[in-house]
């Protein structure tokens, strides 16, 4: 077994360990494995001159459609913050609406201020 097809296999297990982190939204967890990652990435590439055998095909194979699979995880996580942040964003800029009274002068339009009554 070639140093590489070892580093892929390591790469296919990090990516599963990295789904699992999206999916908990353990942060923590996804932010030690990024080195890791990177330092796998960075000993495949140095091999990318050497034709790859079989084995390792499958493997990238299984790499591709891993990290593709994660980015589509991440990329959902970032819409879903991105509609917080809108959200957020929203309540703390109420839009300001108005009508016309009676009198026919503009009347903007407000939440009243809630009240309890003492009532049993």
């Amino acid at each position: 077994m070639t140093s590489r097809l070892k580093d892929l296999r390591r790469l296919v297990s990090l990516l599963e360990e990295e789904r699992a982190a999206l999916r908990e939204t353990d942060l923590a967890r996804l932010d030690r494995l990024a080195p890791r990652k990177a330092q796998l990435l960075e000993q495949i590439e140095d091999e990318a001159d050497v034709p790859a055998s079989d084995d390792e095909m499958q493997e990238l194979s299984a790499v591709r459609r891993l990290a593709g699979r994660n980015a589509r995880l991440i990329e959902a996580a970032m819409a879903g913050l991105r509609e917080v942040q809108a959200l957020l964003d929203r309540a703390r800029n109420p839009v300001q609406h108005s009508t016309y009274g009676r009198d026919g002068r503009r009347a903007a339009l407000g939440q009243t201020a809630g009240r309890l009554d003492g009532r049993a």
